[in-house]
């Protein structure tokens, strides 16, 4: 009975070897379960080591946002003047003003970038630049911008380098909103909004007019398009590339006859018709032949090429010069029209005309007169340039006299000229629409080769139409611009559908004119001219078929990388 006992009580040999065997793979496999390669303590020292990379990644991203930030406050923003510091391309000087009185016009002084006086908004005093052949460029600041329907106005807060982040009244930084999407409709009146001009806009393919990069700023040529030499010391320079059209609409004081398509000139060069011609590179100087007589294309192709090797400006390849876009439009619009500019006042009308009294010429830079007689208007330049404070009646006012104010946007001699009246200024905005136009004024801005381009780019914005009422076989132009201005809902910055009432007749702000590109006249052009009188001003946008026309002329914008 014993042995039966101990035979049921006992174990034996083999079973012991087994249960030390099953003992040992399970200790193996706790102990995998916790060292080994999945093991509990493993994934616990990678979770600390993901834990604590994370945390030095945060912090080297807060390290970064910090020098960054410390790098826009010190190199990009300037922090006493609550402003992005201009960025100079190569070939320009600082310069500053001294200030006109009544009997003596002010005076250009060459300054450096590190003189205090040489800007201060907050006085209306704008960064001015001289380029090496006497061209004038003004800089615009980083802004984001709130529209004031009641006052037509705009409140207007500078940016911080390029984030979209600003400093309230009581010195907290906010950040600004923007365009996230093609299809968002964005609310300019709430909040503030960043202008679209100083964007990257690639991601939603340059919907507002935007750029390839946030930017700081942009330069823009103080005075509109002019003739190099006449009436200013300007070297004549050719540029590399060609007038285009060979015909241009002339008026019948010039032709003899009557108004219509004759061969293609201008002052400088006379008539030249076929023959090929090189553009000169234009000036943007005050008190200077405006620069007419010159089509879209044309217009665009030599603002293009401003930096290219032997120009006179001193501009390096860096400098990216172009024609002005609705989207650069806006953004001087929109800070004229704040209380860094002349607020709710009007522009004075820039009206003075030569009416052909000097071959080919019409309109010149930076002038005003203090009537409205007609044959005050058409006077001679030598009356233009006369006595500084003429202000008898009849008198001529020019861009350095009274302070400066007739015809700046900012009411001071710092602000930037010939934005109403002047001729009317081409810009880069366009309905793709497929008229024969685009092609044979445009073809440079509206054509990447034979294909229409229906997409913006960088130096393009192509607005939407409606193909029901803009195509070909249709006459009614009044109803093609009004459903082409409706259609254009959610473009913002450039100074159209948030300024204006309708696609026709002077429905902008200040009772300015607002003609929506259609049919056979596709393209934009902005600001007015000398003989528009109450129509004109910086809101004004008329339809226009791109061609060369002794009425229409431009300007140049320069962004530095």
């Amino acid at each position: 009975m014993q042995k039966q006992k101990n035979k049921e009580t006992g174990i034996t040999l083999i079973a012991l070897v087994v249960t030390i065997i099953v003992l040992i793979i399970l200790a193996g496999v706790s102990i995998n379960m916790l060292v080994g390669e999945n093991g509990i303590i493993t994934k616990a020292q990678e979770a600390k080591g993901d834990t604590e990379q994370a945390q030095q990644e945060e912090l080297q991203g807060l390290s970064g946002l910090e020098t960054a930030i410390e790098e826009a406050l010190g190199n990009v923003y300037n922090e006493e003047k609550g402003v992005n510091k201009p960025k100079l391309a190569q070939g320009m000087t600082p310069i500053k003003f001294t200030d006109p009185t009544e009997s003596e016009k002010g005076t250009v002084v060459t300054t450096n970038s590190e003189d205090a006086e040489w800007y201060n908004y907050d006085e209306k005093k704008w960064a001015n630049a001289r380029t090496e052949d006497g061209s004038m460029w003004v800089w615009i600041p980083r802004f984001a911008y709130r529209v004031n329907n009641s006052t037509q106005t705009f409140d207007v807060v500078f940016l911080v380098g390029t984030t979209d982040t600003y400093y309230d009244e009581n010195g907290e930084l906010q950040t600004a909103k923007r365009c996230t999407s093609e299809d968002e409709l964005v609310d300019t009146t709430t909040g503030f909004t960043v202008h679209p001009a100083f964007t990257n806009e690639t991601a939603i393919n340059y919907r507002n007019g935007g750029w390839d990069k946030e930017i700081t700023g942009i330069w823009v040529a103080k005075f509109e398009a002019g003739y190099a030499s006449g009436n200013n010391d300007a070297e004549v320079v050719a540029s590399s590339v060609n007038y285009t059209q060979d015909t241009a609409y002339v008026p019948a004081v010039e032709s003899g006859t009557t108004t219509g398509h004759y061969p293609a000139r201008n002052w400088l060069d006379k008539e030249y018709g076929s023959t090929t011609t090189t553009i000169k590179y234009p000036v943007f100087r005050p008190l200077t032949y405006s620069m007419n007589y010159i089509d879209h294309n044309d217009a665009y192709n030599i603002a293009k090429v401003l930096n290219t090797n032997g120009n006179p400006y001193g501009f390096n390849g860096a400098a990216d010069s172009h024609l002005m876009k609705n989207s650069e439009w806006g953004a001087v619009a929109y800070l004229s029209k704040s209380e860094y500019g002349l607020g709710s006042t009007d522009i004075t009308v820039n009206n003075i005309s030569l009416n052909n009294s000097t071959e080919s010429v019409y309109a010149v830079t930076g002038c005003t007169s203090n009537t409205t007689s007609e044959t005050t208007r058409e006077t001679t330049i030598e009356t233009i340039k006369g006595t500084a404070g003429n202000t008898d009646s009849g008198g001529v006012y020019t861009w350095d006299q009274l302070n400066g104010t007739r015809t700046s946007c900012t009411g001071t001699i710092y602000g930037i000229y010939d934005l109403s009246g002047g001729l009317w200024e081409r810009t880069t905005g366009y309905v793709a629409n497929e008229n024969e136009n685009l092609s044979n004024y445009g073809k440079s801005i509206a054509y990447d080769g034979n294909n229409l381009k229906i997409t913006s780019t960088k130096y393009t914005t192509v607005y939407p139409h409606n193909a029901d009422t803009d195509k070909e076989g249709i006459n009614d132009s009044t109803n093609a611009s009004n459903n082409n201005w409706s259609a254009n809902s959610l473009i913002y910055g450039d100074g159209i559908r948030e300024t204006s009432t309708s696609g026709t007749a002077s429905n902008s702000w200040y009772g300015d004119t607002s003609y929506f590109p259609g049919l056979s006249n596709p393209f934009l052009v902005r600001g007015g001219g000398y003989y528009n009188r109450e129509s004109t001003g910086v809101f004004a946008f008329v339809r226009s078929d791109g061609i060369s026309h002794y009425g229409n002329g431009f300007r140049a914008v320069v962004i530095v990388p």
